[in-house]
């Protein structure tokens, strides 16, 4: 088993293991079985589907240079068809875009990730809800390039958390959810700032889920500052976070709160969801998270993963076997 696989399987039970676990219940335990079973049949049940809210997150997507080139090679360039399983499950569609969408000049130097406008149109093909911009190259082209960049996503009907931490609201399936995007890279987040704004999120919503760009580039485990400072943003009332920047997948943690709220969720880097970088075989695969929050709010997830073909410019396969884990409370 590769490590990547390694550091997800726990969240991947098989349906098999779960029908072997059932028939070592003992009788004392059957009440807790039919509560599950039940959770089941309201899962599959039409009646019982609206009450489940679907949140799925991606790791980075750079639509610039040699992505760019691979869309130009193409017609009708459609770079996250292998998803569809689960794009059309998730009522949001979220990732970390680290590509400006502009035709503005590039103003610093180092890696330029810009990208033409015209691919927020992929974005939009792929039924992307929600795309955070708090990254260390959302300035590649400058004021204006950021500034272009949120008009053309909020055109295709994108909503955009970032630059700043101000949070962005949404109400789907009648929860308020408040989305918080921040960037560790460029700077040090300031943490008295980040707890504030959680805080204040947490009182006017009932699920704050944040996004932050941290961690060194190709490390596969977090490093102490990020652990440290989930912990922080978790106590201050994150109920998950979603890791980008590492561009390799990194392994999740639960945390528990002295507020006696349900565990936070902490997936410290999904990886690359889609991007040119083809040196090491872990920047070529990537994981996805589905998060499932029913009536009694308590989060369950679901990974899948994925591998990247940079060379085309989309992702070529997926693994769709974590379809039936989403009532288990991992």
């Amino acid at each position: 088993m590769a490590a990547a696989d390694r550091i997800w399987s726990d969240a991947r039970p098989s349906f098999l293991d779960e029908q072997f676990q059932f028939r070592r219940l003992t009788r004392r335990r059957l009440n807790r079985a039919a509560v599950l079973l039940a959770a089941l049949i309201c899962f599959i049940t039409p009646a019982c589907e609206s009450q489940y809210l679907r949140i799925t997150f991606l790791g980075d997507v750079m639509l610039g240079r040699g992505i760019d080139q691979a869309a130009g090679r193409t017609e009708d360039w459609r770079p996250f068809t292998q998803l569809t399983p689960v794009i059309d499950q998730a009522d949001i569609l979220a990732a970390n875009l680290e590509s400006p969408l502009t035709d503005a000049p590039a103003v610093t130097g180092g890696y330029l990730l810009c990208a033409p406008p015209r691919h927020a149109e992929a974005l939009k093909a792929a039924s992307f809800d929600l795309v955070t911009v708090a990254n260390n190259h959302i300035a590649d082209c400058g004021t204006a390039g950021t500034r272009q960049t949120l008009s053309i996503l909020r055109s295709a009907g994108i909503t955009v958390a970032g630059p700043d931490a101000e949070p962005v609201y949404l109400t789907v399936r009648g929860r308020k959810l408040a989305f918080i995007a921040l960037d560790d890279v460029s700077r040090p987040v300031d943490e008295s700032r980040a707890e504030e704004v959680i805080r204040k999120a947490a009182l006017r919503s009932d699920l704050v889920l944040l996004s932050i760009h941290w961690g060194g580039e190709y490390q596969p485990a977090p490093s102490s500052r990020q652990r440290a400072l989930a912990r922080q943003l978790v106590q201050a009332g994150a109920d998950i976070i979603i890791g980008h920047h590492p561009h390799v997948i990194q392994p999740m943690e639960r945390i528990s709160r002295a507020s006696g709220k349900f565990d936070a969720l902490v997936f410290y880097s999904l990886g690359n969801a889609l991007f040119d970088q083809h040196g090491l075989p872990d920047t070529r695969r990537g994981a996805g998270v589905t998060l499932i929050f029913g009536v009694d709010g308590i989060p369950r997830y679901s990974v899948f993963m994925f591998e990247i073909d940079p060379a085309r410019g989309v992702i070529t396969r997926f693994l769709p076997d974590t379809t039936i884990d989403v009532i288990k409370n991992q």
